[in-house]
């Protein structure tokens, strides 16, 4: 079995936007950018197409921060990552304005009761630290290790172009305990949790409860 990981590349859009959608679903049904925005999945695919176009460094909707796992030869995983606020800009403050350019203004407006909810459990990311986002490994190729492989890549090559940062972190939903598992095995520990006590938060996310994760880096 021969294991690569590489860079993503144009070629890749199609892939990474299952991840990007898959990662959102987290393992159930719901896709938190569907039921914020009141949009179809067609509707969301074409707005990531054109978010990953314009391939915005500094968030997770962007090409040139992924890395792709491929197993013999057969696209299997990928990941994003980040440094926050290496560029100035929180990775909040990019992301909103790629969605507000590409999403339609009346999905935008109507949005706004489910953003608030969505605040209530939105967890600080620390700037200068390395983000892990997007995460996703095919159904066939998990138990391989792929995750652990993609991390360390990005840790590498963040520190190749010696862009600073001593730690990294992972957002996750409470109820994900199978990744939260896969984490701690790698040496993160849980640091933050936030939980939105208004059952409704349950129509834009399978779990009320968002947990930090992060692991210290010796550079």
């Amino acid at each position: 079995m021969d294991i690569n990981i590489r860079k993503a590349t144009e070629a890749d859009k199609d892939f990474l936007i299952t991840s990007i959608i898959e990662a959102e679903k987290s393992g159930g049904a719901i896709i938190s950018y569907c039921a914020i925005f009141n949009i179809t999945e067609e509707a969301l695919h074409a707005a990531l197409a054109n978010m990953l176009d314009e391939d915005m460094e500094g968030q997770e909707l962007n090409i040139s921060g992924f890395l792709v796992g491929e197993v013999d030869g057969e696209k299997a995983a990928a990941m994003n990552t980040w440094v926050e606020n290496a560029n100035g800009m929180s990775s909040s403050m990019i992301k909103s304005n790629l969605l507000m350019y590409f999403l339609d203004r009346q999905a935008l407006l109507n949005a706004a009761p489910a953003i608030s909810l969505m605040n209530e459990v939105n967890i600080h990311r620390d700037d200068n630290a390395l983000q892990i986002e997007c995460v996703y490994t095919a159904e066939k190729y998990r138990g391989l290790g792929l995750s652990s492989k993609l991390i360390n890549e990005h840790i590498r090559l963040k520190q190749e172009v010696a862009i600073p940062f001593d730690k990294v972190q992972v957002i996750l939903l409470k109820n994900n305990t199978a990744a939260q598992r896969a984490y701690e095995k790698a040496g993160f520990t849980v640091v933050a949790e936030k939980q939105c006590a208004d059952p409704a938060i349950l129509k834009l996310l399978p779990c009320d409860t968002k947990i930090l994760m992060e692991k210290k880096i010796n550079n």
